[in-house]
């Protein structure tokens, strides 16, 4: 008697036959899912945690009971990312040496927070750290059968740790302050200064000095908002950068002058992304003052960056397939 996954699989085969367009539709769709699943939870709001655990999970399910012809082709020559994570593995001593090292890290966060931070609640950095040593802890048991899936999180969750947490507790170790100059710079010129600009233009009273915004509400009262590294899209920058980086090393499948026009429109992406959303968030303060406002902050965030980065990804494995279609059809006619 067939398990509920192949009966589901079966299922999904007879509604989805392979090489039509819409099971490629469903293919790339898991994959934003998983991809974006991840990145809502890392963004840490508690309101949208359901909502990425959700995506995360069911994206994972899609993703399994389809296994994308992407995946295919790389599980039969290995890619670059894969090679990385078996030079790794082979680095520390095995594959359950990794399990020991992603429990040592989620043991070593939550002793850190429970014994020695002023704050024992779980923040963002703490959640992403978390999520590195679970993965790392996943890997033996899953490597076999999603090889590529679990690379693909490996190195991404990975990177985001370089460039995000590595940076931040280093500078919390280091500066209690927690600003620096080219941070500074950033927040006022490429966030605050647009943020007030755009406001004004639209007829609502702004002005920025530094990360400070003061707007005036219609209600008459005079509100100032700090810009953080939070606002100043710094998660957003991270996690689009590591999903990026993930998917060339692991998937390989555009031309480098193509991976680089697809960098800088992600990275601009990004960035208009994160503005429209203080946009949003100041406009929405104005016509329903504060409470309204940090709910918007709270909740509409994860929305938007979820949108854009859909957008992109399904831009992106629109072109993949295509490309290796095409590389395809090249060799056939060869032959």
């Amino acid at each position: 008697m067939l398990n509920p996954f192949l009966r589901m699989r079966g299922y999904l085969e007879t509604l989805l036959p392979l090489e039509t367009p819409r099971r490629k539709v469903v293919q790339i769709l898991s994959v934003i899912l998983v991809v974006e699943g991840l990145s809502v939870v890392m963004l840490f709001s508690y309101a949208a945690l359901w909502i990425g655990l959700a995506s995360l999970i069911f994206g994972a399910v899609l993703l399994s009971l389809l296994r994308s012809n992407i995946i295919e082709k790389v599980e039969k020559s290995e890619s670059p990312g894969i090679r990385l994570i078996h030079y790794f593995v082979r680095l520390v001593g095995g594959e359950y040496v990794v399990m020991v090292i992603g429990a040592i890290v989620v043991t070593a966060v939550v002793l850190y927070n429970q014994f020695i931070s002023a704050r024992p609640d779980l923040g963002d950095i703490d959640t992403i750290s978390i999520m590195f040593g679970v993965v790392l802890m996943l890997y033996p048991l899953f490597c076999e059968r999603f090889r590529v899936e679990m690379g693909f999180a490996v190195i991404f969750i990975g990177t985001v740790v370089i460039l995000l947490v590595l940076p931040q507790a280093l500078q919390s170790l280091t500066d209690e302050s927690g600003s620096s100059a080219a941070g500074d710079w950033y927040v006022h010129y490429m966030l605050a200064a647009p943020f007030a600009g755009i406001l004004d233009l639209l007829g609502i009273p702004t002005e920025s000095v530094g990360n400070l915004v003061t707007i005036e509400f219609r209600d008459g009262s005079i509100n100032t908002l700090q810009i953080s590294a939070y606002c100043a899209g710094l998660y957003s920058f991270s996690i689009f950068l590591s999903a990026f980086i993930a998917f060339v090393l692991v998937f390989e499948r555009l031309e480098k002058r193509v991976l680089m026009v697809a960098l800088l429109l992600g990275l601009a992406a990004a960035y208009l992304g994160n503005l429209f959303r203080m946009v949003v968030i100041g406009v929405v303060g104005y016509f329903e003052g504060m409470d309204a406002l940090h709910w918007t902050h709270e909740n509409v965030g994860w929305a938007i960056f979820l949108g854009w980065s859909a957008g992109f990804w399904y831009l992106i494995l629109q072109y993949s397939e295509k490309d290796a279609k095409h590389e395809s059809g090249g060799l056939d006619g060869a032959k």
